[in-house]
């Protein structure tokens, strides 16, 4: 318990503000109209939500990169240190990357439209080494030349890292080697071993390159995890879908503060799998995520106290930076 309140995870990546639209359905024909249920101003980005997640339920943390000097960017701090994650390191400049998200109950999907950061790009030169290496944990959503180098810091420093394996790409694959625990979706997952559900094998072929945890996502099917001395698959929850936008964010830091709790990597699989489960039924990537005792009485129970969840989707009903 004592790793969620020090300098336990590291994240880089870049920050989105998301204006998120739920509708009762999903228009698919010219001039067609919808009916809007509701709508909500939140944080977005990859390892920026599961870092939102992971304070969420009772951990520190630390973001690196760039965030737009703009309104959005302003609102996006102060969001973060809602979570408990520390943005000293965050470099402002430019305009912050924007997404407008619609989704809807007929398909339980989302549809995104954005454009990314309009700011300099951020370079090895902008990294506080000594500070990203204080941690325990290096927690990235990208493969590049930069995220390789921090890879290497990281272990030099006797640290871990920690990869969201979202989208499959050879240079996505290309980083597996320099990655401690893998968390990838089950897009990543088709890419590599198609429909196959032989799902053990299939994770500790991925394992021979390097991490010493494999895990994937697998929507409302639930997950799988392998690790050096286990396999567990948990099943995915029966629930009523508002909004899956996030919900992959959310399980990794939810997956991250199980172990840093202690969790062995399958429970760690199942925390996740009911944090990721309850995001689901609220619209958008913060305003939803539990706290972690209603993490526990959902598992214990299949129920838990909404009114944090009211509050938060209450309070992103509108857009301010006071």
């Amino acid at each position: 318990m004592t790793e969620l309140l020090t300098r336990a995870v590291v994240a880089h990546g870049t920050p989105f503000m998301d204006f998120l639209v739920n509708t009762d359905h999903l228009p698919t024909q010219k001039d067609e109209g919808a009916h809007i249920v509701a709508t909500s101003w939140q944080g977005g980005g990859k390892v920026s939500t599961g870092l939102a997640a992971y304070g969420q339920l009772g951990g520190v943390s630390a973001m690196t990169g760039i965030i737009g000097g703009d309104s959005y960017g302003q609102f996006l701090v102060k969001d973060f240190g809602r979570y408990q994650v520390d943005t000293s390191r965050l470099i402002v400049d430019g305009k912050t990357a924007f997404s407008v998200i619609l989704s809807d109950p007929v398909t339980k999907g989302r549809n995104i439209i954005n454009h990314g950061p309009a700011c300099r790009p951020y370079t090895l030169e902008d990294v506080d080494k000594a500070f990203l290496c204080s941690h325990k944990v290096l927690f990235i959503e990208q493969a590049n030349a930069l995220t390789h180098r921090l890879c290497d810091w990281m272990h030099e420093a006797g640290g871990k890292t920690y990869i969201d394996g979202d989208e499959y790409s050879e240079e996505m694959h290309a980083i597996v080697p320099k990655i401690d625990i893998f968390v990838g979706s089950e897009f990543y997952y088709r890419s590599l071993f198609g429909g196959s559900e032989n799902y053990e094998v299939n994770l500790r072929s991925l394992q021979k390159l390097g991490p010493e945890i494999v895990v994937f996502t697998f929507s409302d099917r639930g997950c799988a995890a392998l690790w050096r001395g286990g396999y567990r698959y948990v099943p995915g929850h029966k629930i009523t879908v508002q909004d899956t936008l996030g919900a992959g964010d959310v399980y990794h830091g939810a997956y991250l503060n199980g172990l840093m709790r202690g969790m062995d990597p399958g429970e760690s699989a199942r925390f996740a799998n009911a944090v990721a489960a309850i995001k689901c039924m609220g619209i958008g990537g913060r305003a939803s995520i539990p706290d972690y005792q209603m993490t526990m009485d959902f598992l214990r129970t299949g129920d838990f106290d909404r009114e944090l969840i009211r509050q938060k989707t209450e309070f992103y009903a509108t857009f301010s930076v006071k």
